[in-house]
């Protein structure tokens, strides 16, 4: 992913779990994992339409989430982050040999942040894998898509993709399956208009 995306991505993850203000531009970019200089390039597109708010003291704060997200999706690519295809075979023989750090995506990302309320039958599934992983003996297929997993989010996803990161590939992801997951998770998290809280702009 680009550094603007793992800007945005860091924003509305922190803000879904209840964080919408920061410091400082530099706490922001330690999180996302990038240079200072990227998080303030990252800034200015959401400053520009109205999804954070400079405060006047220093600092930041997510006025829209919801409007973060939409950044994120807009920007996703899953063809640019592809390592592979196999099938789900292959993938499941690697993952049991203690390959590191992994991750699943997409549709089991968000059965796990629905709490296993299952939306829609699925049979591709988003694996991701660090781009150094020697992937050349995965058998060749079309179940599992294969993607680069960042260094952030090898410290800091527990098994399965990060709440934004799930929507946006969701979002990525064409067929009605992944629309109705992706639904399922904006009712879960995005409900009710963010406007009308008072909170956001302490």
């Amino acid at each position: 992913m680009k550094g603007n995306e793992l800007v945005w991505r860091a924003l509305a993850d922190a803000a879904l779990a209840g964080r919408r203000s920061w410091p400082n531009v530099a706490d922001l970019a330690y999180e996302a994992g990038v240079p200072s200089t990227t998080a303030y390039l990252a800034l200015e597109r959401l400053e520009s339409n109205g999804s954070i708010e400079r405060r006047s003291r220093g600092g930041l704060t997510v006025v829209s989430v919801e409007k973060v997200l939409t950044m994120l999706c807009a920007w996703r690519n899953l063809g640019r982050d592809t390592l592979t295809w196999t099938t789900r075979d292959g993938i499941r023989s690697l993952l049991s040999s203690e390959v590191g750090p992994y991750a699943l995506g997409g549709p089991d990302a968000a059965n796990s942040h629905l709490r296993g309320r299952a939306v829609a039958d699925f049979s591709n599934h988003l694996v991701y894998l660090p781009a150094a992983d020697d992937l050349v003996d995965l058998p060749a297929g079309d179940e599992v898509r294969v993607l680069s997993m960042d260094k952030r989010a090898m410290r800091t996803w527990n098994g399965y993709s990060s709440l934004a990161q799930t929507y946006a590939d969701l979002f990525a992801t064409p067929g009605w399956q992944a629309s109705e997951y992706r639904h399922a998770l904006h009712d879960a998290f995005l409900t009710g208009r963010e406007w009308d809280q008072k909170g956001d702009r302490a």
